[in-house]
């Protein structure tokens, strides 16, 4: 049973890993596409109250 607890306590800890490794990177991806929106072409019309 030792061993059975063992295995399970290392799953968890490997699935809990996983996580935030998975968690990071969508983290990193909003952050780095958020700039390039900028720079597409994609024109931004202004209000003028923001002139």
């Amino acid at each position: 049973m030792t061993v059975l607890y063992a295995l399970l306590v290392l799953a968890l800890g490997v699935g809990a890993g996983l996580t935030v490794i998975v968690i990071e990177e969508i983290r990193w991806e909003a952050r780095s596409r958020a700039p390039r929106r900028m720079t597409d072409g994609e024109v931004h019309h202004r209000h003028a109250a923001h002139h």
